[in-house]
């Protein structure tokens, strides 16, 4: 498969060309305009978007907080990120950042965040909004676009089927981060973006949007190794030109992560302050993931035990969507990054980091193995949304009250 080779969306049949000579035949109904292409494409999505906040809000209502109020939006960490776009980014030592914290030979300041969410914050603030109001925008757009790409790539099944896609990705249990100011719901949509143009046979651009989401958050690295497999799994020649295309866009994933050391040395003089900040304060390191997947299960609240249960329930389902397709020889290639690589390593990673890595928050990155449930009869995905809800209830609960970082 090289450069160029046309690739149907996963469940989709790529239409024929018609050459850019011909012309509707006199008295035949002409294709509908942009417009109507436009809400054809976007009127799931925007209920699905519209159903999250519903749903948020109402958590909010019954809390006593105010969702609409971008207030609402910033909590711990996202404070930060709009701190950094505010004020740049800091590192030193613990004891002079923090004199009273347990580390004080530590490295802390605020270059334990990536940041591409701040710097777009930034430049929305260059045009006269406030840090909170152009971190809640920022967001927000990404959160229906990620919607909207996710459509997309689910364009070939049916509206039953993409409906309850959609409604699990819109209710995932942690989904209140997709509208905080974390870079989530941009990591999540650069993502989405790098397997459209995979799909469709765009590697260069691929490679470019994959780069980029690593710069977003850290975890968005994991799109290199399910976009090498996506490129080398499909039966052909195995060509040179195909392992460069294979090692260009992974590259370039990875590329992304070095980019982010690079801001790090200009603005703090340590490439490696990312790291040393979450060791230091975090103890992120190398770790047993089973150990750490019963330890969070023991000593986490239920709501936070049950999310992690429920994601490890998306990621077997999606195994399950995966071998369905293969039996039947309907199995994409991208299916096969999706359930194969990337649901597995985004499940698992965390784990390996360590318990002080928020597992929860990382699980909303799982939301493109949603489009392996297609495999499933819709009633399954349709249950799964319905068994999600009074999680996300009660998870946005912890979020607004402080109890989630």
């Amino acid at each position: 498969m090289l450069e160029g080779d046309e690739v149907a969306a996963p469940g989709a049949v790529s239409p024929p060309r018609v050459p850019r000579q011909a012309r509707a035949p006199i008295g035949s109904v002409a294709a509908p305009g942009w417009p109507v292409r436009i809400w054809t494409l976007t009127w799931l999505p925007l209920l699905a978007y519209l159903l999250g906040h519903v749903l948020h809000g109402a958590t909010a209502y019954w809390l006593g907080f105010d969702w609409l109020d971008t207030g609402s939006r910033i909590r711990w960490d996202g404070g930060i990120y709009l701190g950094i776009a505010e004020t740049g980014y800091s590192a030193g030592r613990c004891a002079e950042v923090y004199p009273s914290g347990p580390k004080p030979d530590g490295l802390c300041g605020s270059a334990g965040w990536f940041p591409l969410l701040p710097y777009l914050v930034l430049v929305l603030m260059k045009l006269g909004l406030s840090s909170a109001v152009a971190g809640v925008l920022v967001v927000e757009m990404c959160g229906l676009g990620m919607l909207v790409v996710l459509a997309r790539l689910l364009a070939g099944a049916g509206t039953a089927v993409r409906a309850a896609c959609l409604a699990v990705a819109a209710l995932l249990p942690s989904g209140v981060y997709f509208h905080a100011t974390f870079p989530i719901s941009l990591a999540v949509l650069l993502i989405l973006v790098t397997f459209l143009l995979l799909a469709r046979g765009r590697w260069g651009l691929a490679g470019l949007a994959g780069m980029v989401a690593a710069t977003a958050y850290p975890l968005a690295v994991l799109l290199a190794p399910a976009a090498v497999v996506f490129l080398l799994i499909p039966a052909g020649r195995w060509a040179w030109r195909r392992l460069a295309v294979a090692a260009y866009v992974g590259g370039m994933t990875g590329a992304g992560v070095l980019a982010v050391f690079g801001v790090m040395q200009l603005t703090t003089g340590r490439w490696d302050a990312y790291l040393a900040i979450q060791s230091s304060n975090y103890g992120h390191g190398v770790h047993n993931p089973v150990t750490t997947y019963l330890t969070l299960l023991e000593w986490q609240p239920h709501t936070v035990s049950a999310e992690l249960l429920f994601s490890t329930g998306l990621v077997l389902l999606a195994v399950v969507g995966l071998v369905i397709a293969a039996v039947r020889r309907r199995a994409t290639a991208l299916d096969w990054a999706l359930g194969a690589v990337y649901g597995p390593l985004l499940l698992i990673t965390p784990l390996v980091v360590g318990a002080g890595q928020a597992q929860f928050r990382s699980h909303t990155l799982l939301l493109p193995v949603v489009l392996l449930l297609r495999h499933l009869r819709w009633p399954v995905a349709a249950g799964v949304a319905a068994l999600a809800s009074p999680l996300t209830f009660l998870m946005t609960g912890l979020f607004l009250t402080r109890a989630l970082v």
